[in-house]
């Protein structure tokens, strides 16, 4: 219990080495997640996309690679420090941003964005409606968001001291509360992973 309430922690907030090690594990895990999630958002070069808790990285390259005007955020000092280092290029060309932050609080404009990423965070998100009220004001009307998260079946190992697991259902009426539309469950058979999709309704 000890060595998962561990991992669950450094899953949470990487730090250090081993935040570091979890990174590069959660790159390699999420891969897939990730790439069927930004085929969800439905890109067009030229859009503002927030990669929200980006960890490890892996979806900024992806985006970058598909014309989009790039801002990712993460709480993990380390997390923002690493992809800092590895997109330098991208940051001297304007084409990405980098921010450390927490989905409760976005340090950006009302309507700043498109498109809105975010795969496997929403475990870490105390206040899921004001997660979700958030990232709707930071999206421009008629904005997609879309969420990645694992089915609770895969997830029985991580401490529920810091996660918190939820059925995908219960973020999809979530964000439909939270006012956004034509809500859907995208969840590829056989790969225990669940995608919400949504655009931001009128107010």
């Amino acid at each position: 219990m000890a060595l998962w309430q561990r991992i669950s922690r450094q899953l949470s907030h990487p730090t250090g080495l081993g935040g570091r090690l979890v990174a590069r594990l959660m790159n390699r895990g999420n891969q897939r997640m990730n790439l069927r999630a930004i085929e969800l958002l439905d890109l067009a070069p030229g859009m503002r996309v927030l990669d929200l808790g980006f960890g490890g990285g892996l979806a900024l390259g992806a985006l970058l690679g598909r014309e989009a005007q790039v801002t990712g955020i993460d709480r993990a000092a380390d997390m923002v420090t690493a992809a800092r280092r590895k997109h330098r290029d991208a940051l001297a060309a304007g084409r990405l941003q980098l921010a450390e932050g927490d989905v409760h609080a976005l340090p950006f404009p009302d309507a700043s964005f498109e498109r809105v990423l975010t795969v496997n965070t929403v475990y870490f998100w105390p206040d899921l409606p004001a997660a979700l009220t958030e990232i709707r004001r930071v999206l421009a009307p008629d904005g997609r968001l879309v969420i990645g998260i694992r089915d609770p079946l895969s997830m029985r190992k991580v401490s529920r001291d810091i996660f918190t697991v939820r059925p995908a259902q219960d973020v999809s009426a979530a964000a439909e509360h939270a006012g956004f539309s034509d809500v859907r469950l995208d969840s590829p058979t056989g790969e225990k992973v669940h995608f919400i999709v949504g655009r931001r309704g009128p107010d």
